[in-house]
C-alpha cells in the first residue's frame, strides 16, 4: 500500500494471501485498468520487487522495525514519534563547508535523501520516468543517482584521482548519510571544510547533469562534468582569493 498506493486502489481482491497471488502472477489481475503514467510507473517498481520475493513454509512473524531485535518496546515507540524531526548527522559538516549557499542547501536535502528524484515524485503522484536518466538501468533514487549510478561512479573516480585519494569513489550499496559521515569524520577540521566542499560540488554537478538531461534534452560525458566541477572550484577560489580546496 505504501509502495504503490495507486495500484492498491485498483486491486479488487484485497483479502487474498500473498502465496495465492504469486502463483502464475495472479496478483496482476485487476491492474490492467491502469490509466495513468503514475500507475504504470508504480507497476514497474512493484513488479521488480515481487520478482525478488522467495516464500518458504515458515509462518509469518511480526517484527517491530524500530528496534534491532524486532521486538516492541515502549521506549522505541516513544522515540519513533520523533523520527525525522531532527537530523542524525552532524549538520555543521554542511554549514561550515567552503561552498556557496545553494550547494549547502542541496547537500542538506541530499544527505537526508530528500531531493526530488523519481522515487519521491512517484509518491507525490507526479508524472516522471522512474528510471535513472544518467544510466537508464535502475530506478532513480538519491543514493543511486549521486553515488551508485555508473555515470556517477565515473565522475567520482575522476575526482578521486584529481584529489590524490582524499575523496574516494563511493562504495556500492552505502546509503548517503553513512557515505557522508564516513567521508568526513576522520579528517582534521580545517581540511574537512575543503573536502566537504568537494563532495558537495561533485554531487551538485551530477544533479545538474541529471536535470540537464531531463529538462533540456542535452547531455555531457563524465569528463566534461568533471571539468565543470573544477571550473566551479576555480571560480570560488579566484573570487575569494582562497587557497585550493585540496
Amino acid at each position: 500500500m505504501d509502495i504503490a498506493p495507486g495500484l492498491y486502489k485498483l486491486a479488487w481482491r484485497k483479502n487474498r494471501k500473498v502465496n495465492e497471488e504469486l502463483q502464475d502472477q495472479s496478483w496482476t489481475r485487476g491492474l490492467w485498468c491502469m490509466s495513468s503514467v503514475e500507475e504504470m510507473a508504480e507497476f514497474v517498481i512493484l513488479w521488480d520487487l515481487v520478482q525478488q520475493v522467495s516464500l518458504n513454509d515458515q509462518e509469518d512473524q511480526l517484527s517491530w522495525q524500530w528496534t534491532a531485535n524486532g521486538s516492541y518496546s515502549s521506549k522505541s515507540a516513544y522515540l519513533a514519534q520523533f523520527n525525522g524531526s531532527y537530523c542524525s548527522f552532524k549538520a555543521s559538516y554542511i554549514w561550515k563547508a567552503h561552498t556557496e549557499g545553494k550547494h549547502k542547501f542541496f547537500a542538506w536535502l541530499l544527505v537526508q535523501s530528500k531531493i526530488l528524484t523519481a522515487d519521491k515524485l512517484i509518491k507525490r503522484a507526479w508524472p516522471c520516468d522512474p528510471n535513472c536518466p544518467l544510466c537508464d538501468q535502475e530506478p532513480e533514487t538519491a543514493a543511486h543517482l549521486c553515488l551508485h549510478c555508473v555515470f556517477a561512479q565515473e565522475v567520482w573516480f575522476l575526482i578521486q584521482g584529481w584529489s590524490n585519494g582524499v575523496v574516494k569513489t563511493p562504495e556500492r550499496g552505502v546509503d548517503i548519510e553513512a557515505w557522508w559521515m564516513s567521508s568526513l569524520q576522520l579528517i582534521p577540521q580545517e581540511q574537512r571544510r575543503h573536502v566537504a566542499a568537494l563532495l558537495m560540488y561533485t554531487a551538485w554537478n551530477i544533479w545538474k547533469e541529471r536535470n540537464r538531461r531531463v529538462f533540456e534534452g542535452k547531455s555531457m560525458i563524465a569528463p566534461l562534468v568533471f571539468g565543470c566541477i573544477l571550473e566551479e572550484l576555480g571560480l570560488r577560489q579566484a573570487a575569494l582569493r582562497a587557497p585550493s580546496v585540496i
